[in-house]
């Protein structure tokens, strides 16, 4: 068995294993995550999902660099990421500092709640064919930078969860399929926070009597002006300790005794 099959083969055993004895706090993007961690040379992982309307929405993350990360290119729509998702192909940052303090990601450099000290960075689409479903970040990934060994893993990893996010999985003997053993429920099921986005938008399009890009765009303003990430943003929203008034009324207004 080849290197870079022996790693793919790694993933999907240590996916097996999650799927064995799994964590209930996490879904299972954020397996796919904690798999590329245990198997791959990086610090940290997370996925996130190209949705329709221009939005970015994350499934999953290991580690909270990588997940606040993903939160400000989710928001931001800008960062190595969204880059890869693009370009259709991986993007390799040694030291993310630098880029944008070069003024690479001029919109992602403003977000407030953006990491400090993340360092290396590779993104890489998670596409097939034309087929784009968004992209993963591997955080304090040099030895994938730079080591051909461990790029091409990582690769041949990012096109296994491509297949897993595309396919229609299911518990076995319920209509569902599997792929070498694993058994993962549908790839769309959302993380709590990526549920209260959703919410939150449809709540603020009720309220603004607007179309869900526009009070998306707005929940992001106000997470960009208030310093806080879209995910809190959102739950307030949901929770309704926070309200975006029409176009007349246009500041946000919290909702007093809530």
């Amino acid at each position: 068995m080849s290197a870079a099959h022996t790693a793919v083969a790694q993933f999907l055993a240590t996916l097996r294993e999650l799927d064995a004895d799994p964590d209930p706090a996490l879904v299972h993007g954020d397996r796919l995550c904690a798999a590329c961690v245990r198997v791959l040379p990086v610090d940290q992982s997370a996925l996130t999902m190209s949705m329709a309307g221009n939005r970015w929405e994350v499934l999953g993350a290991a580690g909270d660099t990588a997940a606040r990360l993903a939160d400000a290119e989710a928001a931001t729509g800008e960062g190595p990421g969204p880059a890869a998702h693009s370009a259709g192909g991986p993007v390799r940052v040694p030291d993310f500092g630098s880029a944008v303090a070069a003024g690479r990601w001029p919109l992602l450099a403003q977000w407030d709640r953006l990491p400090e000290a993340i360092g290396s960075i590779c993104s890489i689409p998670l596409q097939l064919g034309a087929i784009r479903v968004g992209f993963l970040d591997l955080v304090g990934a040099e030895a994938v930078i730079r080591d051909v060994q461990g790029y091409s893993d990582a690769i041949r990893i990012a096109d296994v969860i491509t297949t897993l996010l595309l396919a229609a999985f299911g518990p076995p003997g319920d209509g569902g399929r599997e792929l070498h053993g694993i058994t993962l429920g549908p790839w769309w099921e959302q993380t709590i926070s990526a549920r209260e986005i959703h919410q939150a938008t449809g709540m603020v399009a009720v309220q603004l009597d607007s179309s869900a890009a526009v009070a998306y765009a707005r929940l992001v303003g106000h997470a960009f002006a208030t310093g806080r990430t879209l995910s809190e943003i959102a739950g307030a929203v949901v929770a309704r300790r926070l309200r975006f008034p029409t176009a007349y009324d246009p500041d946000p207004e919290s909702i007093p005794g809530h």
